[in-house]
């Protein structure tokens, strides 16, 4: 029996799996969660951000993740990058285990930007060989592609199946965490037992739009209630960069075409234009057939908000309602549930 492969820790959604795979690490994604105590020694290192960054953190500081091999930290919100300051301040007076690297590739494309993001990627390779001790090249990127294109293919069923109206959204969540948190033959085991699982009722088919959802709290509730999220545009459920790879005969071959791919990812709405970010939407709830969008926006993850009187004006002017709950407290996901309930089925109302 072979030993299992070293894990590297992933904060935010930008590092291409298949370099890290390809580097015999297996990628394993923080979250955080809705809900739990922030400790006073995060909240005081972190400062002002969103309660589920302050969340990771502290999983970091609790000694939670203390056999990882390295930690990446994706520059993808400002929040993020926060916790990527202290966790470097960390880890130079060795107050962690673990080496942490900042992966910054921001979006949009173009062949200045493409040419900055893969450096990026050639710099992620350095540091996962560095903490697997294994090399990077073309014979293991060729492996890696293999093994996260099977996953690939899974979580495209999962995507049929929620459109479809048989799988819940909950449940193709949770595909997603074990997608991001497993290595790929351990996830396709997970996934094809939890949507053996589930068995939804008749729910209302709506979009999830706003933050990124670090676990299945919010999803639940709704459902409880008759509401079903048949897609998403954050980061932890359709627009998770999982399954994708490229075929390169080269590592530098590999890195550009990486960044290509990058560039044509769903915009994010920390670092893409309200106006991307609406067309995005309105392809999504077309293609999910959506009656109406939820929005739910933690407080301090303001990139959302800013989208959202253009994305209601564009769904409205096609005749589909978008229900909002903005500025959730750090606690506050099971009243914000509520609320989003409340104002859905107002929603709903008005438009029928």
């Amino acid at each position: 029996m072979t030993d299992p492969a070293p894990q590297i820790g992933i904060i935010g959604a930008d590092a291409p799996r298949q370099i890290l795979l390809a580097a015999g690490a297996t990628p394993v994604r923080l979250f955080g969660a809705w809900t739990g105590v922030v400790s006073q020694e995060a909240a005081e290192l972190l400062g002002a951000a969103d309660a589920v960054a302050a969340r990771v953190l502290d999983g970091v500081l609790s000694g939670m993740h203390n056999d990882l091999a390295g930690l990446v930290v994706c520059n993808d919100s400002a929040a993020n990058l926060r916790v990527y300051y202290v966790l470097r301040l960390l880890a130079e007076r060795g107050c962690i285990p673990y080496p942490v690297q900042l992966l910054d590739t921001p979006r949009g494309g173009g062949p200045h930007r493409n040419l900055f993001v893969a450096r990026q990627y050639e710099r992620l390779a350095g540091f996962a060989s560095a903490c697997t001790g294994q090399a990077l090249d073309a014979e293991t990127l060729a492996a890696a592609a293999a093994r996260e294109n099977s996953l690939g293919k899974a979580l495209g069923c999962v995507r049929e199946r929620r459109v479809s109206g048989s799988l819940s959204g909950s449940s193709a969540l949770r595909c997603y965490a074990a997608a991001a948190k497993l290595a790929p033959e351990e996830a396709l085991a997970a996934i094809d037992v939890i949507q053996q699982d589930d068995v939804p009722g008749t729910l209302l088919p709506v979009f999830m739009t706003g933050s990124s959802h670090p676990d299945t709290t919010v999803y639940e509730a709704l459902e409880q209630s008759g509401i079903g999220i048949v897609g998403e545009d954050h980061d932890a459920g359709d627009a998770a960069w999982i399954g994708q790879t490229v075929d390169a005969a080269s590592s530098g071959e590999a890195f550009r075409a990486l960044a290509e791919l990058h560039a044509q990812r769903p915009p994010s709405a920390s670092r893409s234009l309200t106006s991307e970010r609406t067309e995005h939407l309105l392809t999504e709830v077309r293609r999910t057939g959506a009656a109406g969008v939820v929005a739910l926006v933690r407080d301090l993850d303001d990139g959302p908000v800013w989208d959202l009187p253009a994305q209601r004006e564009a769904l409205a002017a096609r005749g589909t309602w978008l229900a909002g709950v903005v500025r959730v407290p750090a606690d506050g996901a099971a009243a914000a549930a509520a609320e989003l309930i409340a104002s859905v089925q107002l929603s709903g109302e008005i438009a029928s």
